[in-house]
């Protein structure tokens, strides 16, 4: 008893870990308090969801990250749809054979050999920001009818307001606001290191800009990033029968994640 009462007058104003509202708040684990942003989006998009009874359908797994997280999570199947062959995207290679998987090569965005109503978890990271909106609002009709009644899933969209406040806010939303601060932890030649990279290359470390009045944004080869926007995505989402959890998980600064259910 003696040991609890000495809490009684530690802390003096309460002990404060740090601002618990803030994602890049500095706290008592210093260099060690900090996630990657696939990792944060993994422990709160998939780790919580997805189950030995979950039925997956991931849209655009490319080489299979994100499916090599479902899996580790002993998902009862996932079906893995993307436009490439998986001898393209060497899936197989990176994820390995798993009999649970089916791998479905798809032409078009109604997900053929994908079973209505089978789906108990949906997810797409990196996929519906390379696609015209119209192109997306044609996408949910298949995903809706795909999926079972309290299905729910992540979809992760491009929102140029959304990117383009990350950049304005560099000095909060980076690594710009850890070496410029006032934190002692930093080496100092490391921060004035990363400072002036910062200034006389930041075009080299920095996102590139987008606008919605350009018809071209991120452009590689033949592919570019298209302003689809939370608003009008949760709109398109509810009028196909989706209910919107959260418009925004906000587990990302620079792109908007929106968790939705089947009604």
């Amino acid at each position: 008893m003696s040991f609890l009462l000495a809490f009684k007058n530690a802390f003096p104003g309460g002990y404060f870990e740090g601002s618990t509202l803030d994602p890049m708040a500095p706290s008592s684990y210093g260099v060690y308090g900090y996630n990657s942003v696939l990792y944060t989006i993994y422990s709160a998009c998939i780790r919580p969801y997805v189950t030995p009874q979950t039925t997956v359908l991931e849209i655009g797994p490319g080489r299979g990250a994100w499916s090599k997280a479902i899996l580790h999570r002993n998902c009862r199947k996932l079906y893995a749809v993307d436009v490439a062959d998986a001898t393209h995207t060497r899936f197989w290679e990176y994820v390995g054979k798993d009999l649970r998987v089916e791998y479905i090569a798809a032409e078009d965005l109604s997900l053929p050999g994908v079973p209505d109503e089978s789906i108990d978890f949906l997810f797409s990271f990196g996929v519906f920001c390379h696609l015209k909106p119209e192109m997306c609002e044609e996408y949910l009709s298949s995903m809706h009818r795909k999926m079972r009644s309290g299905g729910r899933g992540f979809l992760m969209i491009a929102d140029f307001d959304k990117y383009e406040a990350c950049r304005a806010n560099a000095e909060r939303t980076s690594l710009l606001r850890f070496f410029a601060g006032q934190s002692r932890k930093v080496w100092l030649p490391a921060k004035f290191g990363y400072l002036l990279a910062w200034r006389w290359f930041r075009q080299k470390i920095d996102l590139e800009p987008v606008s919605k009045s350009r018809e071209q944004n991120l452009w590689i080869g033949d592919f570019g990033w298209y302003h689809w926007g939370v608003d009008r995505a949760c709109v398109a989402m509810q009028r196909v029968g989706f209910e919107i959890i959260d418009s925004d998980v906000e587990v990302c600064h620079r792109d908007p994640v929106i968790h939705f259910r089947k009604r």
